[in-house]
C-alpha cells in the first residue's frame, strides 16, 4: 500500500513539473525570432510614432495579457492618438519573482523621489516629488498601497506630482496570472503642462506587461496619449510622456533585481 501511495505521489510530482514547464513561455516564441535577437543583442527595442496614421502596437508579445492591451485598442473607437511609444526589454531570467514583481508595482509609494533625465533642465532630477494611493479617481485623501494577495482584478487610484507635468490622478488597474503581471496607469484629471491644461482625462494610458519566459524576463511598455497640438508644447508632451517610460523601467528593474 505504501509503495502504490509512492508511486501516485511521484507521478504527480512529475506532472506538476512537466505542467509547470509547459506553461512557460519561451521568449523567442512570444516576441518573434528577429526581435528576440535584436533584444539578445541590445537589450532594449524602441518604437516611436507621432501622430500615427493607425493605432496599432508593433513590438506588443504573443501572451495573454498583452493580448488584453491589443483587444482595448482594436475596440476604442475614436480619433487617433497624438502618441504612441513602445519600449520593449530584455533580462536574464535569475532570481526574479513574479510575486515580489506584484507586490513592487503595487507599491505606488515607492515611486515618490524617482529619478528621470529631465530634457528642459539638461539633468538628471526628481520625477515624481510625491507619490501615494488615494481614496478615489477624484478623492486626494492619502491611503495604503494594496500589496496583499494577488494583483489580478485589482483596481487603485493615486496621486503623482510630476515634475513638469504636476499633480495628476491616475486610476491604475493590474492583471496576474501564473507566468505574467500587468499595469495600467490612466489619468483621471487633467495633466498640465506649466499652466495649460495639456491633456484631457483618460488621455494618457501606460501599461506595463512583465512576462517571466523560460531563461529570460520579457518587460513591454507603452504609452498612448491625446494632447493639445500646438508646436512647442507638442513636442514637449512627446519627450516627456517617452521618458516616463524609461524612467519607470530603470525604478522598476532596480526594484525587481534587489
Amino acid at each position: 500500500m505504501k509503495k502504490n501511495i509512492c508511486k501516485i505521489s511521484g507521478f504527480f510530482l512529475i506532472l506538476n513539473f512537466f505542467t509547470a514547464f509547459l506553461s512557460a513561455y519561451s521568449a523567442e516564441e512570444i516576441l518573434g525570432k528577429e526581435n528576440f535577437e535584436l533584444l539578445k543583442q541590445n537589450g532594449k527595442i524602441q518604437a516611436n510614432e507621432f501622430k500615427p496614421k493607425e493605432a496599432k502596437f508593433s513590438l506588443l508579445p504573443d501572451t495573454e495579457l498583452s493580448d488584453k492591451i491589443a483587444e482595448e485598442l482594436s475596440n476604442n473607437e475614436g480619433e487617433l492618438p497624438s502618441l504612441i511609444g513602445e519600449n520593449i526589454y530584455l533580462i536574464p531570467k535569475e532570481n526574479i519573482d513574479l510575486n515580489e514583481a506584484s507586490v513592487i508595482l503595487r507599491s505606488v509609494s515607492k515611486m515618490e523621489g524617482m529619478q528621470y533625465y529631465s530634457n528642459g533642465e539638461k539633468k538628471w532630477a526628481t520625477l515624481y516629488h510625491d507619490a501615494y494611493c488615494i481614496a478615489g479617481p477624484q478623492d486626494r485623501t492619502r491611503i495604503d498601497d494594496k500589496i496583499e494577495g494577488s494583483a489580478n482584478g485589482l483596481i487603485q487610484y493615486c496621486l503623482l506630482n510630476d515634475n513638469s507635468l504636476g499633480k495628476t490622478n491616475y486610476e491604475v488597474s493590474y492583471f496576474q496570472t501564473e507566468n505574467e503581471i500587468s499595469m495600467k496607469l490612466v489619468n483621471t484629471t487633467p495633466v498640465y503642462y506649466k499652466f495649460i491644461k495639456a491633456v484631457k482625462p483618460e488621455n494618457v494610458h501606460i501599461n506595463l506587461v512583465m512576462t517571466v519566459c523560460d531563461d529570460y524576463v520579457v518587460v513591454y511598455m507603452n504609452v498612448k496619449a491625446n494632447f493639445f497640438s500646438l508646436g512647442v508644447l507638442e513636442k514637449r508632451m512627446q519627450k516627456s510622456l517617452l521618458n516616463r517610460l524609461a524612467a519607470i523601467y530603470t525604478w522598476f528593474s532596480k526594484q525587481i533585481s534587489e
